[in-house]
């Protein structure tokens, strides 16, 4: 794997997630509420999350490509990493506190999924697969 393009890729995929994902939850931040929410997020701990999510993504990259190189794979694999990191998570938080098993799941569901979609063309741009 080539460094340089593994440490740019992790650089722009950190800026692209964290501001896709800023944008979104700006755009849901009602629907998002629940009784307990901090009123300060704990932005390292946010930052974290997506410096952890977007190294995978760049790590696992290679593995899964492999001679399938195609936008559409790229962006599968992005949707695919997307749903492992949010769905276990969120399927925890609702079963052990009292959040809802709602609509509004499955739209950040969708939505965390296009962004990991987006992610993994981004990827392939970096990469350079341009089937």
């Amino acid at each position: 794997m080539n460094r340089k393009k593994t440490m740019l890729s992790i650089l722009i995929l950190f800026v692209v997630s964290n501001i896709l994902t800023t944008v979104w939850y700006m755009l849901s931040d009602e629907a998002n509420m629940v009784s307990f929410r901090r009123e300060e997020p704990i932005f390292a701990g946010l930052a974290l999350n997506h410096l952890i999510f977007v190294s995978g993504l760049v790590y696992l990259f290679p593995h899964f490509i492999k001679e399938q190189n195609t936008k559409i794979k790229s962006f599968t694999y992005g949707v695919v990493l997307a749903l492992i990191m949010f769905l276990p998570t969120g399927i925890v938080v609702r079963s052990i506190w009292q959040v809802e098993f709602n609509t509004i799941f499955a739209i950040n569901t969708m939505v965390h999924s296009l962004i990991g979609g987006v992610l993994g063309l981004i990827l392939s741009v970096i990469y350079n697969y341009k089937k």
